[in-house]
């Protein structure tokens, strides 16, 4: 389906736009080096940028809004991709898409880009990393959506801290190329039915009832609600659980930031801006 109204998310007071909802953010426009498929569930896009500020681009797991269809009289389509890697000397910066069947707005815009393609995005903005705490096993989650985030969350692990890594993944290649740090766990669930239904993730988290860990995963909406539910049951403090939804199943991204939007924008006419929102607590 190529992108249209559907895809769009209408911004009609330009909330997006704003200082508040920027917060230093960059648009600038990235040109394709090259794509290459380093296993068969992703397609790798390397690119360079000319950013203001490298140093903000080289914090481990920023994510950038990437817009990937830009239909005449509307505002582009856009989707969010984490930062797989960056250097900040080159100016190069890495990202992965995980590949799907069929048309969607991103796919349709990776499955026609050439290198010296130019794409424009938005961003970096920091998303959470693991808490790492002292007597305390950092326990990560993740489903295939979630896997690029792994590789710099897993490279600036501190040195010999304990861990559990759980994966959930089509490609048994894509787990293994990550680099374990010593210390920590790591398992691999084969993905077994559609993604984002079998519950594997939360399963497995279920199992676990040590409350002396922190909590980082990433993945499908409900899955991960299921998850934090666990965690919250098992007593940990609020800032130990960092979990955060990427999709959900059923419903396409333009509907999640459409829900989005509008919830921002009600915090906004009463008084609140980007700091009050809550994505734990999200419910669409």
């Amino acid at each position: 389906m190529a992108a249209d109204k559907r895809d769009s998310v209408e911004d009609r007071n330009d909330t997006l736009s704003k200082a508040d909802h920027m917060r230093g953010l960059e648009r600038l426009q990235m040109q394709v080096s090259t794509i290459t498929r380093p296993n068969a569930i992703m397609l790798r896009v390397t690119g360079t940028i000319q950013s203001q500020d490298t140093a903000a681009w080289a914090v481990p797991n920023v994510a950038v809004r990437l817009e990937v269809a830009s239909p005449e009289g509307i505002r582009p389509t856009s989707r969010v991709y984490t930062i797989r890697r960056f250097d900040a000397a080159s100016g190069t910066v890495v990202i992965d898409f995980v590949d799907h069947d069929g048309s969607s707005p991103a796919m349709d815009w990776l499955r026609a880009a050439q290198p010296g393609a130019r794409i424009w995005l938005t961003g970096p903005r920091p998303h959470f990393l693991p808490a790492h705490l002292s007597g305390h096993r950092a326990v990560v989650l993740a489903d295939d959506t979630a896997i690029p985030a792994l590789e710099p969350i897993l490279a600036t692990w501190p040195a010999g801290a304990p861990g559990l890594l759980i994966v959930e993944t089509a490609d048994p290649a894509a787990f293994t190329a990550l680099n374990i740090p010593a210390g920590v766990e790591a398992r691999m669930i084969a993905l077994q039915g559609a993604a984002g239904t079998t519950g594997a993730l939360a399963a497995a988290f279920a199992a676990i009832t040590d409350p002396q860990i922190t909590l980082w995963a990433a993945g499908e909406r409900a899955e991960m609600r299921t998850i934090r539910q666990h965690a919250q049951a098992l007593g940990l403090p609020r800032d130990l659980i960092r979990v955060e939804g990427y999709w959900k199943h059923g419903v396409s991204s333009s509907e999640i930031d459409r829900a989005r939007l509008a919830h921002y924008e009600k915090l906004r006419a009463a008084g609140g801006g980007l700091i009050d929102i809550d994505f734990a607590e999200e419910t669409f």
